[in-house]
């Protein structure tokens, strides 16, 4: 009897594993463009460059199609001299658009952070430099 139970927790532990290593969620991304330079004294949209992210990364045996990810959640290292939008208007124009404000002293870290599917958040930066 308690064999037969033991095998019984065994086979619905392993079961649980199973279930688990077969789902397919976001294990890395990219942040398009790596670099950018933009002229702050610029008309708009002159002054500005838009960003996306790609999923680049998932478990063995997932595949992804290679889109823009709209669930990105966009932020940047440098709020005085540099801004950027997670607004999804009507034709997303403004969706992961870095705005510089004023001339950075040094390059901005344009960060993409994007729920991975399995609880946790996956990021990728790229560089905006502000003249």
């Amino acid at each position: 009897m308690r064999v037969a139970a033991v095998l019984l927790v065994l086979s619905a532990a392993i079961g649980c594993a199973g279930v688990g290593s077969n789902q397919c969620f976001i294990t890395a991304i990219k942040v398009s463009p790596q670099t950018a330079t933009v002229d702050h004294t610029a008309t708009p949209p002159g002054n500005s460059q838009v960003f996306d992210a790609f999923q680049t990364g998932a478990p063995s045996g997932c595949g992804f199609t290679q889109a823009n990810l709209q669930t990105a959640v966009w932020s940047v290292s440098d709020t005085v001299n540099s801004s950027i939008s997670n607004s999804h208007d009507q034709s997303n124009l403004n969706y992961g658009r870095a705005t510089c404000i004023n001339a950075a002293p040094s390059p901005v870290m344009v960060t993409a952070t994007v729920p991975s599917g399995n609880g946790s958040n996956v990021t990728a930066t790229a560089t905006l430099t502000c003249k």
